[in-house]
């Protein structure tokens, strides 16, 4: 019998595409703040493979939004831990 896993996350560019919605200006203007760096400088940084800075911005962010980071997979989740760590796997 087969198993099927299914891993629900968000690449660092989904996350921050989401808060470009406009329903949700108040998250995007507390993300912007926490950066110090505008919505579109933020998702420059990510498409330049740039996300170093960003790090302590995602992490005290994504918590408010009921997400976590992980900085080793470079992803987002709403699971109790990574699910990349969980299962022992690399990502390339």
């Amino acid at each position: 019998m087969k198993k099927i896993i299914e891993l629900k996350y968000l690449t660092p560019l989904e996350f921050v595409a989401m808060y470009t919605r406009k329903n949700l200006e108040r998250e995007r203007a507390e993300l912007q703040n926490y950066a110090q760096l505008t919505i579109l400088e933020i998702i420059e940084m990510i498409t330049e493979n740039n996300t170093d800075g960003l790090i302590n911005t995602f992490n005290r962010f994504a918590p408010e939004v009921g997400y976590e980071y992980c900085e080793e997979h470079n992803i987002f989740y709403e699971y109790e831990k990574c699910p990349f760590c969980q299962l022992g796997m690399r990502v390339d």
